[in-house]
């Protein structure tokens, strides 16, 4: 395969790193734009790499200030280029017009110019614009002026399709093949559904999670054009390496029939969400008077995300063609939708996951898990109602040499809800499916409602389960106050902070004021503003008064391979006689002690864990 020199704008983006990924495993000579060497080594990062291979190199610059803010050298150097991919750009659709100018039509000024140069200089194979779906232009009209179609177009659209324009009319003159990509909204991973940035479809499933949505946007002949960030990489790596391209337009999108109609798709975010479904419609003309009468900022619905909301149809040919070729497609995967919303609706929630940092968020089985990548055995982690993968990252820190995952329960975090008849067997074979995937023994660790699951998961696979460790294990029916999820739900969506710390204490959950109260308290809150995780903790709450949710048998385990750990000072949960044997370590702490005391608790995990770390 020849290697190629390829100059990158937006490399450090959420399109753009994805593309930056491709090219480094296809060994490509790049050249990433960057405004800080910082910003490039987190997305290293983000990569999974500690440093830039010997075939990557970031340059400092601005897209939007002459000659890209390069100094002298590096302008040079890039005059070397074979290839530029043009993918910088911010997504927001509320740019003011300067804004739109400076992040669009200013840059495609500056390209168009260094396009000339390296084609005057040795011949420009082949310039790739990331642009967008609704620009009206192609190769057709290429040199019209299609300005009065844009009038009403908001800035981010109207100087994006400008700058579109601008660079076909630069580029045809010269010969120079230009690869227009047209990605529709973009959405997470194919398979992991992960989706970094905030906008595009957010909006719509913030707007459901806030029943904002009981009539649908323009009927059942609208429709958004969907397109996972994996796919638009892997198709704008392939244009890179197809020989011999002529100027096209491609239109990263599926057929309007292969996809859900706008009711659809909203339907299925409100399933996901556990709110009620949308019961009418709405003239698509009148919602968008309305957004723009201030009800849109009053809601917090941007008046121009309605403008993504398409009845046409687009040509898939071209793509379909680079598709063939390529042996490869980058048609939605309906199975992942769910991962999708599910993981936009926890980034609603919780903006901010900073202290992540060290963890890769990864998508096992129908689970979502923090890990840190490690040798050995991995140590799974099941955790407790109002909680989360994230709770358990201080624990997971201090044992920064062990491979632990921080799993994120059916309808917790960013997994989606399971659809089992039964709400408890949903949870058991939601674990055991990701473990019979691993194909290796396991530790198993659970707090609280986790220590339920991971006991009834080990009665099934006990083969697979090297090590049980419960920590404050539910073992028992809750008080009945909790039985009906619909009064508990309600109570949830209404609580205040101070109200959940104060119940916290009285409970003796924690047993005094601290940081880690304040955190744990902040975090819950948060969280509760998902109707999704407002529902599960309610509905697993329900569950837990039930006698028949306790059915286990622990006269029938190895008790070589469990060991509990129980804070005494837990005012509403005690370990039941027919447990009493197995090994266990009593603390001065209550029911959340994991949460408020990781580094006690780590530290005896040392002690007890049966690790392999090789």
């Amino acid at each position: 395969m020849i290697q190629l020199k390829i100059f990158l704008t937006g490399g450090t983006g959420y399109i753009g790193r994805h593309i930056l990924a491709e090219l480094i495993s296809r060994n490509h000579d790049i050249i990433v734009l960057v405004r800080s060497l910082d910003r490039f080594q987190h997305t290293l990062g983000r990569l999974h790499l500690l440093e830039a291979p010997q075939h990557v190199t970031a340059v400092i610059g601005d897209l939007s200030k002459p000659k890209l803010g390069l100094s002298a050298n590096d302008y040079k150097r890039i005059q070397n280029s074979d290839i530029i991919i043009h993918a910088g750009g911010p997504m927001n659709i509320e740019l003011s017009q300067i804004e739109a100018e400076q992040a669009f039509l200013n840059p495609a000024i500056e390209l168009a110019e260094l396009s000339e140069k390296i084609h005057m200089k040795k011949g420009l194979k082949q310039f790739i614009h990331v642009v967008g779906y609704m620009s009206p232009y192609n190769e057709q009209n290429a040199f019209h002026n299609l300005d009065a179609v844009l009038e009403k177009s908001p800035p981010y659209e109207k100087l994006k399709f400008q700058a579109d324009s601008y660079i076909r009319k630069a580029l045809k003159p010269l010969g120079i093949p230009l690869s227009t990509v047209n990605p529709s909204t973009v959405i997470g991973h194919s398979y992991s559904g992960i989706t970094e940035q905030i906008g595009g479809l957010s909006i719509l499933v913030d707007s459901v999670r806030r029943n904002l949505m009981p009539l649908v946007p323009g009927g059942k002949d609208y429709w958004l054009p969907l397109v996972h960030v994996d796919h638009v990489a892997s198709f704008i790596v392939n244009l890179v390496q197809t020989k011999e391209l002529a100027s096209n337009t491609y239109y990263l999108l599926d057929p309007k029939q292969d996809s859900p109609s706008i009711r659809s798709l909203i339907r299925q975010i409100a399933m996901e969400m556990g709110v009620a479904p949308p019961f009418g419609t709405i003239p698509l003309a009148l919602l968008k008077s309305l957004l723009r009468l201030g009800i849109g900022k009053l809601l917090g619905i941007p008046k121009e995300s309605m403008h993504f909301l398409v009845k046409s149809e687009f040509p898939v040919t071209s793509k379909f063609e680079i598709e063939r070729k390529n042996g490869v497609r980058t048609s939605v995967v309906p199975t992942t939708l769910p991962y999708v919303i599910a993981d936009l609706d926890f980034r609603l929630s919780h903006p901010s996951s900073e202290h992540r940092e060290g963890f890769v968020q990864r998508r096992r089985s129908k689970l979502i898990s923090l890990e840190k990548e490690n040798h050995g055995t991995p140590v799974i982690f099941l955790h407790g109602t109002f909680s989360g993968a994230d709770c358990f990252v201080p624990i997971a820190k201090q044992l920064n040499d062990v491979n632990t995952w921080l799993v994120d329960l059916p309808g917790f975090g960013h997994s989606p809800r399971h659809h089992h008849s039964s709400l408890m067997d949903g949870y058991v074979e939601a674990v055991i499916e990701m473990i019979h995937e691993l194909n290796r023994p396991v530790i198993l660790i659970g707090h609280s409602f986790g220590g339920l699951i991971a006991a009834k998961v080990m009665e099934r696979i006990d083969q697979q389960i090297r090590q049980l460790v419960l920590l404050q294990p539910v073992l028992h029916p809750i008080h009945a106050k909790y039985k009906y999820a619909g009064v508990t739900r309600s109570i949830l969506k209404l609580i205040s902070r101070s109200a959940f710390r104060k119940t916290l204490l009285k409970a003796n959950d924690f047993i005094a004021y601290s940081e880690r109260l304040d955190h744990y308290s902040n975090y819950v809150i948060h969280d509760l503003k998902s109707a999704r995780i407002r529902s599960t903790n309610a509905m697993v709450m329900s569950a837990l008064t039930q006698v028949q949710s306790f059915q286990l048998k622990p006269e029938l385990w190895n008790a070589q391979k469990v060991r509990i750990h129980w804070g005494d000072r837990d005012a509403a949960h005690h370990i039941p006689e027919r447990f009493k044997h197995f090994d266990t370590t009593f603390i001065p702490y209550g029911h959340q002690y994991p949460l408020e005391a990781p580094h006690q608790v780590a530290e005896w995990l040392r002690q007890v864990l049966d690790l392999e770390l090789s």
